[in-house]
């Protein structure tokens, strides 16, 4: 460990390899392989504990072990980012979860040692279609803004100068056009977004129109993906449980983007281990709704890649009421953690005990 935190050996230990390295399948700082512990659902890891015990300092020194080796991205949940909409942005068309989705996109997009940007096409379209329930005030400088800030999460790095410049301006331009009047705007933004996700024959566009494909199967879609994305719009839009199963939607489009990073031989070869999400605070409104929303998802077999930790302040929160619980150093060699039949069992807890903050060598001088 590089931080002078001691005493998490059962968390960052190399060899034999502790939790971290068995689910991340990474060793951490080192970035050797090591077996995974769970080759298909890992838990969803929760560091409990009150103030000081260092559960951000332990998510932290995550994020250094890791960042730039397998994609990463840490957000805290407390932050003023995720409190309240953005200046002139309507309640309507934004909430904490969905701005958590779009940081995390942005964070795991950016490319790590030996492979590329990773692109988030079906997160795109979603986020598009809550988006535009809020372009109705003809602001036209903020719609583009917000527009281009979530189509650059199609960025791959193309070798291609500029070209992802030149997509993201035309296609902001195309959606800028569609708009007409007052009133709400989504059919015709979806119209717009499915056009463009739909034209080219480069395998950037063949991956939006994979992605806009995506959508036909949301539950009274039928098939269609245009009134899927209205659906996913209208419910956002509602509020209340209709906007937490829009919400939902988001987070399962996040997930499948990024599997769809890891699918195929040499996609595999170039991205060993698992890609990492670290959530502080996962108390607060953003938290709960993400940890929901992936261990909904788990419980009803929508697998996904992702190794998630998160710290939550006390010890426990209704929401994980039959996560399982382990000591930290009972989870030193396995953690001996199976899912059950319930949402929350699809968690596992790890109570910190207080940090020393001295070196072994360092005790044992002292003695």
């Amino acid at each position: 460990m590089h931080s002078g935190l001691h005493g998490r050996g059962a968390l960052f230990d190399t060899d034999p390899p502790g939790l971290v390295a068995r689910l991340v399948g990474l060793c951490p700082f080192q970035h050797g392989p090591t077996p995974l512990e769970y080759a298909k659902e890992p838990p969803f890891v929760v560091f409990t504990g009150g103030p000081g015990l260092g559960k951000s300092a332990v998510l932290g020194e995550l994020r250094a072990a890791y960042q730039g080796h397998t994609p990463l991205a840490l957000i805290d949940c407390e932050d003023e980012l995720f409190a309240r909409p953005p200046a002139q942005r309507p309640g309507e068309a934004w909430s904490p979860v969905s701005q958590a989705v779009l940081t995390i996109a942005e964070q795991l997009a950016e490319p790590v040692a030996g492979a590329g940007r990773i692109a988030f096409p079906r997160l795109t379209a979603g986020l598009l279609a809550v988006a535009a329930s809020g372009w109705r005030d003809r602001d036209l400088p903020r719609i583009r803004q917000e527009a281009e800030r979530i189509l650059l999460l199609n960025d791959t790095g193309s070798w291609v100068a500029g070209f992802t410049g030149r997509w993201v301006g035309r296609v902001s331009t195309r959606l800028v056009d569609a708009l007409s009047g007052t009133g709400l705007v989504v059919e015709p933004i979806i119209e717009a977004t499915l056009e463009v996700f739909s034209e080219g024959v480069t395998p950037t566009h063949r991956r939006l129109r994979k992605a806009a494909t995506w959508y036909r199967d949301c539950p009274s879609a039928g098939g269609n993906p245009k009134l899927g994305l209205i659906l996913l719009s209208g419910h956002f839009r509602a509020g209340g449980d209709s906007r937490t199963h829009a919400e939902r939607y988001l987070v399962r489009a996040l997930l499948a983007d990024l599997d769809d990073a890891y699918t195929g031989a040499v996609q595999r070869t170039h991205r060993p281990g698992r890609p990492v999400v670290l959530v502080d605070n996962v108390q607060a409104t953003a938290g709960v709704g993400l940890i929901g929303s992936v261990l909904r998802d788990r419980a009803d077999g929508i697998a996904d890649r992702v190794a998630f930790f998160a710290g939550l302040r006390g010890d426990g929160h209704p929401s994980l009421h039959n996560a399982a619980r382990r000591a930290l150093p009972e989870v030193a060699r396995a953690t001996g953690w199976e899912p059950g039949g319930t949402v929350s069992s699809h968690a596992l807890l790890v109570p910190l005990p207080p940090p020393t903050t001295a070196s072994p060598q360092a005790v044992e001088a002292g003695r």
